[in-house]
């Protein structure tokens, strides 16, 4: 081998020597530095937490608070949030609250700024760190630190992966601070078993709250369930309802709680612990503050209208249709050869038809109600009696019927929460009559002479179908109404679709 490639053998093995210890090198620097250690291992714990894997969560939070504390990094903010979340975790996962409380002020002890990571907010939790918020702020340590006193340089945790919320009901949360007197609320106090109860308050918009919401908890509940408030337009009045699905007992727990952008709690009125209580009855919500203030300082009583469930369904609607028919023409049952007349087809029911209709409302989703058909029709041609049929007509001019009346039980019920918007689907059966106008050809009878004969075929006596809609909300009493039904009538077959677009009024 010559002098050159045993110098060039050295060379190389000398470059990946080199390559090798330099990788080595960098590799123990990273697994030497302890803080890095602590991030993947919450990565980690935070994606077992995900997962289900209370367990795991749990065991690789307190391996990175070891590495803390063998590395001295006790007062840095990679433990400071590695508390947070194994307060999470103790609280969300393993339901020990009061241990979940103590990681909390572990947390608020290194950086009293500290919040709770966004995925790992829910009710729960958040109560917990308000709770432990409080207690921290009560014994002298205020959250945000002394003036003047230095801050450890915040350390970014990466975002962990969106956790799995436990399977189990949790509470809402309460603010850091009593806050009561920045919600504006009267006490509702009585309602009636298996109705809804109207909620109101009044949240100052210097609070700065992004969303309001009204936990309620129904009797022989442990938890409690929330439902957002709404706005009043132009107001910082809000206003929402406890459903009838939690006032089937003797009483129903709730309180209203403001909350900012993060979902961090801002003010209360009613706590938790002491929650305003509804007691339930027979009679209905009476007596002062049953439904709260309303703006302008009115009261707002369960069973007024405002907030309150309506318990009438009054309607009124115009519309036409058209459809398929087969039968004897009404005026005209035989031809000038006396052949028997038949006729089939798909016509229009003109003119119109008018639909009243009056109901109750059963619950917030079903109404049960009267509607009115009122045909009105028009196109038909008169008949001369003389000597033709029908016998009916003879000697004298037989004017042909020009409207159809029906009366059909409906049921109607809404598709998911009432909203500006709401569609719902009905069912309709009944007892009268249906027209289709049709043509018969010329006939000698038919006026005036030498046109084209129209008459009516009938559909029913027995009538029903199905249909559905939309209403469109105007005020809290007024909405469109917006339908179409499928109308079957027998043992005279015909099959209608009725669309129909009118007014409703809900009291």
């Amino acid at each position: 081998m010559s002098l050159a490639s045993r110098s060039y053998r050295h060379a190389v093995l000398l470059a990946i020597f080199s390559t090798a210890a330099a990788w080595a090198t960098r590799a123990n620097a990273e697994d030497s530095d302890p803080v890095q250690k602590v991030v993947e291992l919450n990565k980690k714990a935070l994606a077992a937490f995900a997962s289900l894997d209370v367990e795991e969560a749990t065991n690789l939070l307190k391996q990175a608070l070891e590495i803390c504390g063998t590395a001295q990094l006790e007062k840095h903010p990679a433990a400071a949030r590695t508390h947070v979340h194994l307060g999470a975790v103790y609280v969300a996962g393993r339901k020990q609250r009061e241990q979940g409380i103590e990681e909390f002020k572990k947390a608020l002890r290194i950086d009293p700024s500290i919040k709770v990571t966004k995925v790992l907010l829910n009710p729960e939790v958040q109560s917990a760190f308000a709770e432990a918020s409080m207690d921290f702020a009560e014994g002298g340590e205020e959250v945000g630190g002394a003036p003047g006193a230095a801050q450890p340089e915040p350390q970014a945790v990466p975002p962990p992966a969106p956790p799995v919320q436990p399977a189990q009901p949790v509470e809402p949360a309460s603010p850091a601070a009593s806050a009561e007197s920045a919600i504006l609320h009267t006490p509702v106090t009585t309602g009636a078993v298996g109705r809804p109860i109207a909620i109101k308050a009044q949240v100052p918009e210097s609070l700065g709250a992004e969303r309001v919401v009204v936990a309620y908890r129904p009797e022989g509940a442990t938890d409690f369930l929330t439902r957002e408030m709404d706005q009043v337009k132009d107001s910082d009045w809000y206003q929402t309802e406890i459903p009838p699905e939690a006032t089937s007992g003797a009483s129903v727990a709730y309180y209203i709680l403001a909350q900012d952008a993060d979902g961090q709690p801002l003010a209360q009125n009613g706590t938790a612990a002491e929650p305003r209580i509804v007691n339930l009855g027979g009679e209905g919500a009476s007596g002062e503050g049953a439904g709260g203030a309303g703006p302008e300082g009115e009261t707002v009583e369960e069973g007024g209208e405002q907030g309150q469930a309506p318990l009438f369904w009054i309607a009124l609607a115009v519309g036409s249709g058209f459809g398929y028919h087969t039968g004897t023409p009404e005026a005209n049952h035989t031809d000038d050869a006396g052949k028997s007349l038949k006729r089939s087809g798909v016509a229009w029911s003109r003119l119109l038809q008018i639909a009243p209709e009056l109901g109750f409302f059963v619950s917030d989703s079903l109404v049960l109600s009267l509607q009115g058909r009122i045909q009105i029709v028009t196109g038909a041609s008169e008949v001369n009696g003389g000597a033709f049929d029908p016998p009916a007509c003879k000697g004298k001019i037989c004017h042909p019927s020009s409207y159809a009346m029906a009366a059909l039980a409906k049921a109607t019920w809404f598709v998911g929460e009432p909203r500006r918007v709401t569609p719902f689907l009905a069912l309709a059966a009944g007892a009268g009559q249906m027209r289709h106008v049709v043509d018969v050809g010329p006939l000698k009878g038919c006026l005036p002479q030498g046109s084209s004969c129209k008459d009516t075929v009938v559909g029913g006596p027995v009538l029903f179908g199905p249909g559905g809609g939309i209403t469109v909300e105007l005020s809290d009493s007024f909405l469109i109404v917006a339908s179409a039904t499928a109308l079957v009538g027998v043992p005279n077959f015909m099959a209608n679709l009725d669309v129909n677009l009118g007014v409703l009024y809900l009291r």
